[in-house]
Formats: structure tokens, C-alpha cells, sequence
């Protein structure tokens, strides 16, 4: 029978609460991940709490991925694909290829939560990027903080930290010409967690204007403010140089003066944009859905978790950027809407 079955597409934040929270009201889920593991790009982060919790919500990942593993009425493929599609909503044929060859699997309702692809900053030539080993990306920021734990033990004892926001994003020369919406917040709590291990360092954030989607964001970036260690400065820069120089040097414009500055760092951190994932086009093409003018699967304006295709839905980075609790949300919001179609058709 087709009526219980749910595929989701996608084993990562928005991937695995979708599963859980339909798999919670009985349905039965199988759940399609292409790595070899669950977990998505977030299952990669640091926690970021200092003397208290800063609400990053990496823990929640991990605690969906247990809770996924564990459930019943979930199946997990790994290092699994989607082929193909057929069928109308209520009675979706779609096949798989696995590690044992292809299957085909019977649903009545789809749920694509395919996360995103992170922005090449190497694209950014003036920023230095992938020419010196201490310009990094904040993903690669944190996932070394996750496996060594420090950032002294990964680059060293540092003195000066510079965060460079917008790598790829509102950038209309890239034809990326919206906000990733996460990359301030992310940043700031960074920069909270380098100065509970670094309490004399000096860290300066670039920005062209300060995003704080979310509740508390904005009293966050308050007290990160009243940091006099943490210094908010409206402009990126135009260029880092390392040669001839002894430490990077970072070349920008006063926003106020227009004056030209230099200054040196230990270390650059690149925000980088948050990209449609590497198979949504593919996957676009197999179900029939359309794209916005992004990339990103486009959705019912009324319905944030409906595509145009009957029955099939999709949640998390996959629609557009968001943080961590943002995916979760939308994964039990479009596990909500495959039980409201399931009702609808008995």
C-alpha cells in the first residue's frame, strides 16, 4: 500500500526532523542520503557555547540523528540516489540506486530536503583564498574547531582575527544577488567563542549591512558590540595580500571617510554563501518542479513547503537559507503537510 509510505530525499537537518516527524505520526519513511553517513553540513559544526549556551543548534542535530537511527518506522539508504520517478500524487514509483544495485520504492508523498552547496570562495581571487593556509572559509573554521577543539592547537596563538561577510552573496558581478541570511549570525558566535579561548585577541567583522533573522539574534549582536575586543566594520575589503607582507594585510575603505586603511591579521575568516545544492537542478528535472530565479525549488507563496508537483514537498536549504532551528521547523512543517494530503485523500 502506497497510502502510509513517505520518501525523504536529503539525511541532513531538514532531512531527518522531516523523517522523524512523520515517521512520529505512523507513517512508514524511507530516507534517501547520498554520503555514507546522515547529518548534512551541520553535523560538521562546532558547538559554540561559551560560559552559556549560544543557541547555534548543532546539538539538535545530533540529537535528530540518534533519533532517527533508532526509529522503527524509518529506513535509511546511504550512499543512495534518485534515478528516476513515476506515478501521480497518492502513488509515487521512484528508483533508487544503492550499494546493492536499484530498488524501487512505492510512496504517496515526497519530501526533498537536499541541504545546499557552499560558495567557492576561491572564486574571490583578491581574498586570497586556497594561496594561504591561514584564509578560511567559516565552514572550514568550524569543522576544524569541532575535530581540535582549539583554534590555537589548529593555527597557532593568534593575535588578530578578521571575518570577511557576503563571500558570494548580494554579489551581482556572481549573479548571487540575495542574502544567505545565516553567515552574521554564524560569524558573531565565532567571534563569542574565539574570544572565551582568545580573551586578548583583537577580531573585526566586515560587513555591508548586519542581518539578525531569528529571536535574541539582535540582542546578540548587541552584546557582541559591547565587546571592545569585537570591532563592526561597514565595508568589505578589496584585497589581501601576503607577500611581501609578514602577516596577511587587509586593504580597505574607511565607509565614513573614504579613507584607504591597511591592517594585518593572524587569520581571515570567509563567510561564504549559501548555494542550491549540486543535484537540484537533476532532482528538479526528475519530479517536474520548478526553480526560483536562484536556484532553489520554488515554493507555493501561500504554502512555504509545497512545489507545483501534487504530493511532493520540500524543506531546509534546499528552499532557501536558513539556520539550523529554520530547517527543523520547515522539516516537521512539510512532514505536517504529507499527513494533511494523506487525510485529504482517504
Amino acid at each position: 500500500m502506497h497510502n502510509k509510505r513517505v520518501l525523504v530525499i536529503g539525511g541532513g537537518t531538514a532531512g531527518m526532523a522531516a523523517a522523524l516527524e512523520a515517521a512520529d505520526q505512523g507513517l512508514l519513511v524511507f530516507l534517501v542520503e547520498k554520503n555514507r553517513d546522515m547529518g548534512g553540513w551541520a553535523y560538521t559544526y562546532c558547538c559554540k557555547a561559551t560560559e552559556k549556551c549560544n543557541k547555534c543548534g548543532t546539538c539538535l542535530v545530533l540529537q535528530l540523528k540518534g533519533h532517527v537511527e533508532r526509529h522503527p518506522l524509518i529506513t535509511v539508504f546511504c550512499n543512495s540516489h534518485v534515478i528516476g520517478m513515476t506515478g501521480r500524487a497518492g502513488a509515487y514509483t521512484v528508483q533508487i540506486g544503492t550499494e546493492q544495485g536499484e530498488i524501487k520504492l512505492d510512496v504517496a508523498a515526497i519530501i526533498l530536503a537536499t541541504g545546499f552547496k557552499p560558495f567557492n570562495a576561491a572564486l574571490k581571487g583578491e581574498f586570497h583564498y586556497g594561496k594561504h593556509p591561514n584564509v578560511v572559509t567559516a565552514l572550514e573554521l568550524e569543522q576544524t574547531l569541532r575535530t581540535k577543539g582549539s583554534v590555537v592547537r589548529a593555527f597557532g596563538e593568534v593575535r588578530k582575527i578578521g571575518f570577511i561577510q557576503c563571500v558570494g552573496s548580494r554579489d551581482l558581478a556572481l549573479g548571487n544577488n540575495y542574502c544567505s541570511r545565516v553567515c552574521c549570525m554564524y560569524a558573531a558566535k565565532l567571534a563569542k567563542l574565539l574570544r572565551a579561548e582568545l580573551p586578548q585577541a583583537e577580531i573585526s567583522i566586515f560587513f555591508m549591512d548586519l542581518q539578525t533573522f531569528g529571536k535574541g539574534f539582535d540582542d546578540f549582536i548587541k552584546s557582541c558590540r559591547s565587546d571592545d575586543k569585537i570591532h563592526f566594520i561597514r565595508g568589505i575589503p578589496a584585497k589581501i595580500f601576503s607577500f611581501p607582507y609578514d602577516r596577511l594585510t587587509v586593504r580597505y575603505a574607511d565607509s565614513i571617510t573614504g579613507e584607504a586603511i591597511e591592517e594585518k591579521f593572524d587569520i581571515i575568516i570567509l563567510s561564504s554563501a549559501i548555494l542550491p545544492g549540486e543535484d537540484t537542478a537533476k532532482l528538479a528535472e526528475i519530479f517536474g518542479l520548478e526553480t526560483d530565479e536562484h536556484g532553489f525549488f520554488a515554493v507555493n507563496p501561500l504554502n512555504p513547503v509545497a512545489t507545483n508537483k501534487e504530493a511532493v514537498f520540500v524543506a531546509g536549504t534546499c528552499e532557501s537559507p536558513k539556520d539550523i532551528p529554520g530547517s527543523i521547523e520547515q522539516g516537521k512543517a512539510a512532514a505536517g503537510a504529507v499527513v494533511d494530503f494523506l487525510c485529504s485523500t482517504l
